[in-house]
């Protein structure tokens, strides 16, 4: 982590105005990809908070400089699941009280930023609110099989004071109407949040699996199996292996032009079409699954020696396991949903 920041790896989406490189979101996830070749948990980490960078870009001019204004090197964790409630004070701001879990990175951040629904005239605005780390304690749950470099820890807010101008409304987001843009005014603050939020919890998987297809020719170009026949002869090797390197290839020319064309339409100023971030957001939650599906076969082709702890193929097959249970990954709901609306059945939804 201090290297990333070092290298202003977490400046890639920052603003020119605070200090960032403001550079186009396709350098994060490639970024992103070439550390996750070596380690999943590095490269989730970095898009993660580096993506929170840009989601504060929309946020009110104020709540930036509160983030940047003394540390430019001030970075962001954050958990985008509503676990919390903001209720009005007297003069204005809110109290904060909630619960979050999956907050990656948490250990090493200065701010976070938490989904929240606030509470006043009418039903409850969700939404989401920047805390200084001091308000937060974590809550170190993060045990698990796959992707522990993450530190994606549990945190707690208990009665924590939030300006009015550190809150901004989904909706408001959605439509384009956040007072951030009045500042940065550059293309890529057009972009759609939702969009990079799920390349974000998507694009390790590509890195980890490329990282597995390499370990896996690497550990196999000599060997022989049990029926002394040599593994990188084996036709079913041979085709798998050709498989994910090709899948890998299909996969990153999908991210590349999706992106390309969201970025070619925030340059000319122009709205991209609902339908077509539909269709976006489904080639991104759809990653996880086929790298994980690509995981098991070479896992499985592997062969006993695969299974000790020390093996890096067992590795990149836990964390792409881990990836793939992201409620961001869950495709098939986004597909349903898609489906839907091709049926002129779809319903108001603003994570595109």
């Amino acid at each position: 982590m201090a290297s990333f920041r070092e290298h202003g790896f977490f400046r890639v989406l920052q603003p020119q105005r605070f200090g960032g490189l403001e550079g186009p979101a396709i350098t994060l996830f490639r970024l992103q990809a070439i550390l996750a070749e070596a380690d999943m948990s590095a490269g989730w980490v970095l898009a993660n908070m580096g993506v929170v960078s840009f989601h504060l870009a929309l946020f009110s001019p104020q709540a930036q400089a509160d983030v940047w204004g003394a540390d430019a090197d001030a970075i962001l964790s954050s958990s985008n699941m509503p676990g919390g409630r903001l209720r009005p004070e007297p003069g204005g701001g809110y109290r904060l009280s909630g619960r979050w879990r999956f907050s990656s990175g948490v250990d090493h951040a200065d701010w976070l930023m938490l989904g929240a629904l606030r509470e006043g005239d009418g039903a409850p605005q969700a939404g989401a609110c920047v805390v200084p780390r001091t308000d937060v304690r974590i809550a170190a749950d993060w045990d698990v099989a796959g992707l522990r470099g993450t530190g994606s820890h549990a945190v707690e807010v208990a009665e924590a004071s939030v300006p009015a101008h550190r809150f901004l409304a989904h909706e408001d987001r959605f439509h384009g109407r956040t007072p951030g843009t009045q500042v940065n005014t550059g293309p890529l603050y057009r972009l759609p949040l939702p969009q990079l939020l799920f390349r974000s919890i998507s694009t390790a998987s590509l890195g980890g699996l490329r990282g597995m297809l390499s370990a896996y020719l690497a550990a196999n170009a000599g060997r022989t199996s049990m029926m002394a026949q040599r593994i990188a002869e084996d036709p079913y090797v041979q085709d798998l292996c050709a498989t994910v390197d090709a899948d890998i290839a299909a996969m990153w020319r999908v991210l590349e032009g999706d992106l390309a064309e969201m970025a070619a339409a925030a340059e000319r100023g122009e709205a991209v079409a609902v339908s077509r971030r539909r269709v976006f957001r489904l080639n991104a939650t759809r990653v996880a699954d086929r790298c994980f599906q690509h995981a098991a076969d070479l896992l499985r082709a592997a062969g006993a020696s695969a299974l000790y702890r020390g093996s890096p193929l067992l590795r990149f097959f836990n964390d792409m396991l881990a990836a793939r249970q992201h409620a961001a990954n869950q495709y098939e709901l986004h597909a349903r949903n898609d489906g839907a609306a091709l049926f002129g059945q779809g319903q108001e939804d603003m994570l595109l």
